[in-house]
């Protein structure tokens, strides 16, 4: 139980500075181009996985078995 509140507190504080980080590096530094171009990359490789995700699961997954006429 413990464990669970330490989990909700650090996902509670932590997220809401990292994206306070973000908008300053991406607003009042010189990195906003690096930064959005980072960002993009990392969006696009996040569905690019899914979708590799997706058709290995297809793949790799054995079909079952037809429903027929014979079978009910």
């Amino acid at each position: 139980m413990k464990s669970n509140r330490l989990t909700g507190i650090f996902l509670l504080m932590v997220p809401p500075l990292i994206f306070l980080v973000y908008i300053y590096l991406l607003f009042a530094s010189s990195l906003d181009l690096l930064l959005i171009k980072l960002t993009i990359v990392g969006t696009v490789g996040i569905i690019v996985s899914v979708f590799i995700w997706i058709g290995y699961t297809m793949v790799s997954t054995s079909n079952p078995n037809e429903i027929t006429d014979d079978n009910i």
